[in-house]
């Protein structure tokens, strides 16, 4: 009876495990595996994300797939901070009265 009653229990646990999604092992190697591709680390980051990442990173009980999800998500924290960075910075500014003389030099007429 409690060999029914565990081998219950595991069943359960393994279809609410799918229910929640992929566990820790995939969401790291998924992650790992589509860093050096943009389109696939843009796929990962708009289908999984990086909060499951990081979630997966705490979560998981292997210290190398530790390891590999910690580097995996600063990589994409690095991405983040890049694009955003991009998306903000302003490189081309206007030289509307700045002096392009060198000091001494006497202006072109």
């Amino acid at each position: 009876m409690v060999s029914e009653d565990l081998a219950e229990t595991v069943r359960l646990k393994t279809s609410l495990s799918r229910l929640a999604g992929p566990d820790e092992a995939t969401v790291i190697e998924r992650a790992a595996e589509s860093v050096d591709d943009l389109d696939a680390a843009a796929r990962f980051v708009e289908t999984i994300g990086l909060g499951q990442l990081e979630a997966a990173v705490e979560a998981t009980d292997d210290p190398e797939l530790e390891a590999r999800g910690r580097r995996t998500l600063t990589t994409y924290r690095r991405f983040r901070r890049a694009a955003t960075e991009l998306a903000t910075d302003d490189h081309f500014h206007r030289g509307h009265g700045t002096d392009l003389t060198a000091d001494g030099e006497r202006p072109r007429q």
